[in-house]
């Protein structure tokens, strides 16, 4: 260490006495759950308390300063008074809170103030006075200045003179101590000098700056702790990355899987890195957001390309407001950046954006949210545990990844590949009330993609549009529950909702709530969520899951990605971002498609221009920032209509005329020759105009368009490029004549392609029509073609129907009482329109399917009625009955076996309340006197409610054929969860 002299120049000012100071400051209470400011002692119960600071050698001649920061939460106004033994130090007023849900959760007041000290041991006295019941004070901080005599005291002693700080200013420092006692310098902390003394124990230095000293006698020195062993690391050597997965140790093993998939097939280079990892290079060891920052802004600033420029940063962990570690049962696995704000609702915020300012002279950020723009794509997994950790793994690559494609079945869904006409289909929810703002604003959005983007077919769900239904708990939209849950199952590329809501959901209605999410049975069928509302997402909460953390966490069902909001937020700003990431995402100037980072990059920064302020802060990308939207990859055209080429005035198809289309998938504007597989054409009549309910008086009317009505939905075989399908067009259509719409959805297995067209003339009658007079031929079941009347179910069954018609199905929903219906135990409000379920047999539309989920049936004894149209309008109709067993319990029932009596053979039969599971099977057969005879075990793959193929031959454990005679058997299952259930029946043998 350089030692540094005392100067030969003349002083100008003699320092005696030196600045101290003491700071009482805890962290107990985050009012609000945001940002960064914590708070201490509560002045409630106890509404006086004492504070003692110890200045040793205290300079009893000039007064001490004190500052404090006192908060109230009062609605009406308060005040603290401090005292010094008899002196009033201070009195502090503090004004009322508002009753506003957007009030400050309390009021706040900083105190400057002197004292004269008596003594070395200043006891400060802080009295809180309520005016209410209800009022309740906190200290934030108090802060003591007071000068000391230049005197050493203990082994260690700090000290530095304000006073003595001017231009010019020469300074003596008379600083009494023993021989023993060495100074050093520490102004600069990375120069530190060794301090020579003058005459005695005194020196003098040049004070144009204020200078810090450090005195210490060798006796009492500072030892770091131990932090144990760290392994060799040198992240600085790192190659450019695309992107940095950062992830808690915790979650390593999933973020190095999905890193080897977006190496393997995104083209990305990927880093995995921990948190700590990142710290011992970059920020000291210390848990600094910072170091994070500036490990990213190394490839950053490295980058000699733009091809070289990190793209997108995957924050692997749940963040928390508790940065600091306050609470025992924080989940802080990621470190999130909190405002300095933390009594605002709506001047509070957590934004990760932090982490993406990567440009010289960024993230110097104020409560304004600043200016700053993002240079780098940024999502989140906020997930608490390893099996989260999988779950949003495995959703993300599945979706990303076609996997085996299959036609839904009572268990499969089609949810092992995640092609499906679903990636077709936008779908806009909007809240009433408002003026209808939202729904206006929903809207306009909507007309915006269909103009742009009109490949895709838009489902509008304005809850004005519903019955709403008063319920002790208020204001109810059951059937917008029950279309959101529809839509979700079905599937969806985006779900974009506008309106209010909060952590537990949307609207005030509760037209979706986290019993809704946990619901969802969606698997492989994952929409992106947009949502226009306030903190549906809010990740940092370690006390609550939100409800939108729970869309992306939930293993077999939700969404692939939320953009979505953390904080309370403005609906006109809200309108802005919901813009700019719609179109962000559709952007075709862009020369490729979008990765959800991109677009998150994109939206956030046109935000912060167009809007400013703090709102765009509040919305994140939870998911995974390297993804790409499901878009088709190839189109679809139609090139004949009736054997003729499309042309601007083709024949319009009218009611019972026969049609036959056709078409090719195209890549670039060139037939796919390479392309076979199948195509999913939906033919539909023409828009019509839907008018709201106002339900409420602030939800003025409204109309809206909605192209809705299906013609014919139909599946056909794709070969070397080309297909075509046929069908004939319902009665049911609207008359008169304007522009239907075909849309395509087509796959291979691996690829797909998806197209439309428009120019569709529809409407009158045929003149040609054939006379049809006999309804659809249906079979019903529930959930297979093993059910039998009155069998058994869980309270999640599914109708299945298959329906022939040799003109085919009326799936219309135009004419009054033609919709294809099921309904349960003859309750009006248990009618289920289906038509949207229905589904054509392979390159035939005189025959198909329904497979419609229930969910929640009650246990008991349960009717299904069922009925068709076909495009005649004549209806058929069929019956059934079934028996709920709720899944709590193993349900075993009409345990029998057939033929019985029998000779050589005979099959076992029975019911339960397992379909998709696996059964382990037991029979055990016994004579009357209960010897054991046989006993056969099989493990049962079950689709069904129903197992009718455990056959015996009459033979017992031996191989021998048993007697004539009467016989008991057991039957036992045994399901995966280890829950048993058996029954005894007894069987004749003939011989």
């Amino acid at each position: 260490m350089q030692s540094q002299p005392s100067s030969s120049l003349t002083a100008n000012y003699s320092s005696n006495t030196f600045d101290d100071y003491k700071v009482h400051e805890v962290d107990k209470t985050n009012f609000i759950k945001s940002g960064r400011q914590w708070y201490g002692e509560v002045f409630d119960t106890e509404l006086t308390q004492n504070f003692t600071f110890s200045f040793p050698n205290i300079d009893l001649t000039t007064p001490a300063y004190v500052k404090s920061n006192l908060i109230a939460r009062s609605f009406s106004p308060s005040n603290f008074r401090m005292t010094y033994g008899n002196q009033l130090v201070f009195q502090q007023n503090v004004t009322a809170v508002g009753t506003s849900y957007t009030d400050d959760y309390a009021k706040e007041n900083i105190s400057n103030t002197t004292f004269t000290p008596v003594g070395n041991d200043i006891t400060l006295t802080l009295t809180y006075y309520p005016t209410t019941s209800t009022s309740v004070g906190y200290l934030n901080y108090i802060e003591v200045n007071a000068r000391r005599n230049l005197t050493m005291s203990g082994t260690q002693m700090g000290f530095r003179d304000k006073l003595s700080v001017a231009p010019g200013n020469v300074t003596q420092f008379n600083f009494s101590a023993g021989s023993n006692v060495q100074v050093w310098d520490v102004t600069d902390p990375v120069n530190v000098y060794k301090q020579e003394y003058g005459s005695g124990t005194s020196f003098t230095l040049p004070t144009d700056e204020l200078r810090e000293f450090i005195a210490f006698d060798g006796a009492g020195f500072f030892f770091p702790a131990p932090a144990g062993s760290i392994a060799n690391q040198n992240l600085h050597a790192s190659a450019q990355m695309d992107m940095v997965i950062l992830s808690h140790p915790n979650f390593i093993s999933e973020a190095n899987r999905l890193a080897e998939f977006h190496r393997n097939n995104s083209n990305l280079d990927v880093i995995v890195v921990t948190p700590d990892q990142v710290y011992n290079e970059f920020s000291s060891g210390a848990k600094d957001i910072i170091g994070v920052r500036d490990f990213l802004k190394m490839f950053y600033d490295r980058a000699t390309t733009p091809e070289e420029l990190p793209k997108y940063l995957l924050l692997f962990g749940d963040g928390s407001y508790d940065n600091k570690g306050v609470s025992s049962s924080n989940t802080n696995f990621i470190l999130t950046y909190q405002s300095l704000n933390s009594i605002s609702l709506v001047g509070s915020y957590v934004s990760d954006d932090f982490y993406g300012f990567l440009d010289d002279n960024e993230g110097d950020w104020d409560d304004g949210g600043a200016a700053d723009l993002l240079d780098i794509g940024i999502g989140r997994f906020p997930v608490k545990t390893l099996s989260e950790a999988t779950a949003v793994v495995n959703k993300t690559i599945d979706y990303a990844t076609p996997g085996t494609f299959s036609d839904a079945t009572l268990c499969a869904d089609g949810n092992t590949s995640s092609l499906g006409d679903w990636r077709n289909t936008i779908c806009f929810v909007a809240d009433d009330e408002d003026g209808a703002l939202h729904l206006d604003q929903s809207n306009n959005l909507a007309n915006f993609l269909s103009s742009t983007q009109p490949v895709y077919n838009l489902d509008k769900i304005y809850i004005d549009a519903y019955s709403q239904v008063s319920t002790p708990g208020g204001q109810r939209y059951p059937t917008v529950n029950e279309a959101i849950t529809r839509r979700v199952e079905k599937g969806a590329l985006i779900v974009n909702y506008t309106g209010h809501g909060g952590e537990t959901g949307w609207t005030g209605e509760r037209i979706l709530d986290n019993a809704m999410v946990q619901s969802w049975n969606n698997v492989r069928k994952l929409p992106l969520f947009i949502t226009a509302t306030c903190e549906f997402s809010r990740y940092d909460d370690p006390g609550r899951t939100s409800a939108g953390e729970l869309v992306l966490i939930n293993s077999e069902a939700g969404g692939i990605a939320l953009m979505t909001t953390t904080r309370l937020v403005y609906a006109n700003q809200n309108a802005v971002l919901n813009n700019l990431m719609v179109r962000s995402l559709f952007d075709p100037a862009l020369v490729t498609r979008p990765r959800l980072g991109d677009a998150y990059v994109l939206t956030k920064n046109d935000g912060i221009v167009l809007t400013g302020g703090i709102n765009p802060r509040n919305f994140s990308l939870l998911g995974d920032p390297a993804i790409m939207l499901a878009y088709p990859e190839h189109q679809v055209v139609t090139t004949q209509i009736n054997g003729a080429p499309i042309v601007a005035d083709a024949d319009t198809l009218t009611a019972f005329s026969k049609v036959t289309i056709s078409g090719e998938v195209q890549s670039g504007g060139q037939k796919l020759t390479s392309f076979s597989g199948i195509i999913y054409p939906t033919v539909y009549d023409k828009k019509e105009n839907v008018s709201t309910l106002s339900n409420d008086p602030s939800s003025p009317l409204r109309t809206f368009t909605l192209q809705k009505n299906i013609l014919y939905k139909g599946k056909a075989s794709v070969t070397n490029g080309d297909f075509s399908f046929t069908f004939i067009v319902p009665k049911d259509i609207a008359y008169q004549i304007g522009r239907g719409r075909i849309s395509y959805y087509a796959h291979n297995g691996d690829a797909d392609a998806n197209g439309f067209y428009d120019s569709l003339m529809i409407g009158g009658t045929s003149t040609t029509a054939i006379t049809d007079v006999e309804g659809p031929s249906v079979k019903l079941y529930l959930n297979d073609e093993k059910f039998v009347f009155g069998g058994t179910t869980d309270e999640n069954p599914k109708i299945y129907a298959l329906i022939a018609d040799s003109n085919g199905v009326n799936t219309v929903g135009n004419g009054i009482g033609h919709d294809i219906t099921a309904q349960i135990d003859g309750k009006a409000e248990e009618i289920y329109v289906l038509n949207d379920y229905y589904e054509s047999d392979l390159d035939s539309y005189q025959s198909g399917k329904i497979l419609y989920p229930l969910s929640g049936l009650p246990e008991g004894r349960h009717t299904l009625k069922f009925k068709v149209w076909d495009i005649y309008n004549n209806s058929s109709e069929a019956y059934t009955e079934f028996v709920v067993a709720e899944s709590a319990t193993l349900a075993l029932n009409h345990v029998l076996n057939y033929p019985n009596p029998f000779t050589t053979k005979t099959s076992f039969f029975f019911e339960h309340n397992r379909p998709c599971n696996s059964l382990d099977v037991q029979v055990q057969v016994f004579t009357v006197s209960g010897k054991l005879i046989k006993t056969i075990n099989r493990t049962i793959a079950c689709e069904g409610y129903r197992v009718d193929d455990l056959d015996w031959d009459g033979r017992d454990d031996f191989g021998d054929p048993i007697g004539r005679g009467v016989y008991v058997y057991r039957l036992k299952i045994r399901d995966s969860d280890g829950m048993t259930a058996e029954k005894y029946e007894k069987l004749v043998v003939l011989k």
